[in-house]
Formats: structure tokens, C-alpha cells, sequence
């Protein structure tokens, strides 16, 4: 049994990497599928470089570029080219070229320019690699996770593209639909559709979800907006308001259902062991739960929603910036967002508790018919 465990593994990772390496061969050969002109780096050679400094001393070192490029697509497709690329030290808006990169050309007149890089060949193996290891090391719950990040996926782009044909008007309605089927999908594949535990849960999300949207609604709506400036999100051909909403429902969505599942999960544990728990036993075990939770994972959405922050804020600062002209243009919705999901975090353990004894008085009343 062991010895056929062990073939088991073996062919699998045998099996994943024939499959990593079969796809990023076939991706670095697939440039026939584009119809944007793309070209392989043959020879990249540095012509200039100066250094400078701008008003707050801040150093960088300009570089230009001679590439020798072949086409791969197109009607050029085998033809060499020469083109420039100019690229500083920093590479916040530009990009080094190496031989070997493959990358797509705009023209512009009579003269070809780098436009992106081709990251397909390094991306879509990453995500077959990290799907082959959650099957494995999971087994089906990691299969089911697999099929729902990838259906999560599709029905992501399938809304972005109702937006895109329906106008900016739909969108927040658009995320409210997507975030119902997301957490019923997920929660259904992932725990069981037939499972009482799967809809509890997913009770607990919808309620906690919605009031505390409402909560920040009604807080802005009081308030008038003072202090939150919506245009900063930098999105102009979508109107703030509903954009700002539609990010929030779904932050506050993944950092609910996170501990939703953790708290009520030990709520029917417990249930499970001793059929005659009381109901303040629930209230009380839940409270704790959900204290040991709620610190945790506030930090994490801090840490995170810091983490994406960081680049700009360096760039602000280092250009002249105070930290509170810093902090409004950069961070202040995004901190508003992390408060409005801490908010969610703490109101998910009144409302998943309340669920869980809605459910232990009906499952306690089909025993007393039976």
C-alpha cells in the first residue's frame, strides 16, 4: 500500500512538471496567436548612461539601449530589427531589456517602440504549479479549492464585463449579485451544499456583510462625505461612489467568511460533542473564538492594504511630500476600507452566534417531533 502511495506521488509530480514545462514551451512559442507584432531580444547593448539629480536629491541613473530584436508574428515574422529603450536605475516606469525576453512592439509612424513585456510563459506555469500542489497536498478539499478560485475567476470577468456593457451605473448591484453566488459557490464546494454547517456560514456572511455595509453608509451619509474623498481612487471613467462600494463589499466579504468558518466550525464541534450544550455555552465559547480571531486577522487586512501602499508612499515622500498630503492621497480610502472590514470582523461574532443558536433551537425542536 505504501510502496503504491508512494508510484502515486511519484507519477503525479512526474505528471505536473511534464505539464509546467510542456505549457511554458508551448506559451514561448505562441506568438503566432497575436495579433500585436512580438519580437525575441536577441542582443541588448547599453549606448548611454548619465547619472542625475532632481531638487530633492534624489540620484538616478539614466540608461539607453541599442536592442536587436527578430519578429515572431506578423508579416515581418524571422526579420531583425534595431529599436531604443530608456530605462532608469529606479524602473518605476520603464523597463530593463534582456536577450532572450520576448516583448511586444507598438509602432508609431515609420519607427517601432517597446510597448510590454510577454509574461504569459511565466505566469500560467506559476498557477499550474500552485494548482498541482494544492491537489496534492490537500486532496479533495484542495481539488474543490482549485475548481472554486477558478470559477471565482470566471465569474469575476464575466461581471467586469456586465459592467463594461451595462455602464457604471450597474456595478455596485453587479458585485452585490457576484458576491452572493461567490460565497455560496465557494462555501457549497468547499464544506458541502447539503451541509446545515455550509449555510449557517453562509447566513452569518450574507447578515454580517450587510449591515455593516449599511453601517458605513449610513455613517457617510450623515457625515456628508467629510474627510473621505472618493475622486482619489483614480478611476475616471467609473463613477467614485459606487467603485468605492463595490472594493469594500468585497474586502469586507473575504475578511467575514474568513472568520465566520474558523468561529462557527468550532461552534458545531462543540455542538457535535456535547448534544446538550446550553445556549450561553455557545455565546460564550463564540466570544472567545472570535476574540482570538478578531486580532489576527485585523492586523493581516493592515498588513496587506500597508504592503500595496508602500511603493507610492516611498515615491510621495522622496518627491517633497508631507505625510499627511502623503497619507490623503495615498492612503486615507484605502485605511477607511481596512476599518469598514474591522468593523465586519467584529460584527461577525454576534451574527454567526445568533445563527448558530437559530439552528441548534431547530435542530433541538426536529428531535423533540421525532
Amino acid at each position: 500500500m505504501i510502496l503504491n502511495k508512494g508510484k502515486r506521488h511519484f507519477l503525479f509530480w512526474l505528471c505536473l512538471l511534464t505539464v509546467i514545462l510542456f505549457t511554458y514551451f508551448g506559451l514561448r512559442h505562441d506568438a503566432s496567436l497575436y495579433s500585436k507584432p512580438v519580437v525575441l531580444i536577441e542582443k541588448v547593448k547599453v549606448i548611454d548612461e548619465n547619472n542625475s539629480t532632481d531638487a530633492y536629491l534624489n540620484r538616478v541613473t539614466n540608461y539607453r539601449q541599442k536592442v536587436k530584436a527578430k519578429f515572431l508574428n506578423t508579416d515581418r515574422q524571422g526579420e531583425k530589427i534595431w529599436i531604443e529603450n530608456n530605462y532608469d536605475s529606479s524602473q518605476g516606469m520603464d523597463q530593463k531589456l534582456k536577450p532572450k525576453m520576448q516583448i511586444f512592439l507598438r509602432q508609431q509612424g515609420d519607427a517601432w517602440n517597446f510597448d510590454n513585456v510577454k509574461r504569459d510563459a511565466t505566469w500560467i506555469p506559476l498557477l499550474i504549479a500552485l494548482i498541482g500542489l494544492l491537489i496534492n497536498l490537500m486532496g479533495k478539499s484542495g481539488r474543490l479549492t482549485a475548481i472554486s478560485l477558478v470559477l471565482n475567476t470566471i465569474l469575476f470577468i464575466i461581471t467586469i464585463d456586465l459592467n463594461l456593457k451595462t455602464g457604471t451605473h450597474y456595478l455596485l448591484p453587479l458585485f452585490v449579485i457576484f458576491s452572493l453566488i461567490v460565497s455560496a459557490l465557494t462555501l457549497g464546494l468547499v464544506m458541502g451544499f447539503k451541509k446545515r454547517q455550509t449555510w449557517v456560514i453562509f447566513a452569518t456572511v450574507v447578515t454580517t456583510t450587510l449591515i455593516t455595509m449599511l453601517l458605513a453608509a449610513l455613517v457617510f451619509k450623515l457625515n456628508h462625505n467629510q474627510g473621505v474623498n472618493f475622486e482619489l481612487l483614480g478611476f475616471i471613467t467609473q463613477l467614485p461612489v459606487p467603485m468605492f462600494f463595490s472594493m469594500t463589499l468585497v474586502g469586507v466579504l473575504g475578511a467575514v467568511m474568513d472568520e465566520s468558518t474558523d468561529m462557527i466550525a468550532t461552534l458545531f464541534a462543540l455542538r457535535k460533542e456535547n448534544h446538550d450544550v446550553t445556549t450561553k455555552e455557545l455565546i460564550i465559547a463564540g466570544r472567545h473564538v472570535g476574540q482570538e480571531i478578531f486580532g489576527a486577522l485585523t492586523n493581516v487586512l493592515f498588513l496587506i492594504f500597508i504592503a500595496g501602499q508602500i511603493p507610492m508612499a516611498i515615491l510621495f515622500l522622496r518627491n517633497g511630500n508631507n505625510i499627511g498630503y502623503t497619507y490623503d492621497m495615498n492612503m486615507a480610502l484605502g485605511m477607511v476600507q481596512t476599518l469598514i472590514s474591522a468593523i465586519g470582523i467584529v460584527l461577525t461574532v454576534p451574527a454567526g452566534i445568533l445563527w448558530v443558536i437559530i439552528d441548534s433551537k431547530y435542530e433541538m425542536h426536529k428531535r423533540r417531533l421525532n
